[in-house]
């Protein structure tokens, strides 16, 4: 645990897990749970009418949908784009299929063990 200045509102807090101070963590919560209730009950609203709407940046709406927080609505559609193909998609930061490759591209860099690793002595 470490005294530290937030960096958002210059308060002294105790860092414990979060970069900022609770009152500002209370504050982020509230934005997204802003931002997430309007994408619900606006589905056909892009990530800009979305932003200008909740007061918010555009990054900060992508930055929801990238991180899996809240998925893309039906008039977000193209907004969200898959980081290595470029196809749209919902959320995250890939599509299935680009997801799946770069797994299967990890594990064939993996050394693969040989035999089950126990010996016996004969």
């Amino acid at each position: 645990m470490e005294a530290m200045n937030c960096p958002r509102c210059g308060k002294v807090f105790v860092r414990i897990t979060a970069s900022i101070c609770d009152n500002c963590v209370k504050e982020e919560e509230h934005i997204f749970d802003k931002v997430r209730d309007y994408v619900k009950e606006n589905p056909n609203k892009t990530v800009k009418e979305v932003a200008e709407d909740c007061d918010v940046t555009v990054k900060r709406v992508l930055s929801y949908i990238r991180d899996g927080r809240i998925e893309a609505s039906g008039g977000m559609h193209g907004d969200i784009t898959c980081s290595k193909c470029g196809k749209p998609i919902l959320s995250g930061r890939m599509c299935e299929k680009c997801i799946l490759e770069t797994n299967f591209q990890v594990n064939a860099m993996k050394p693969q063990s040989k035999g089950s690793g126990f010996h016996t002595r004969k």
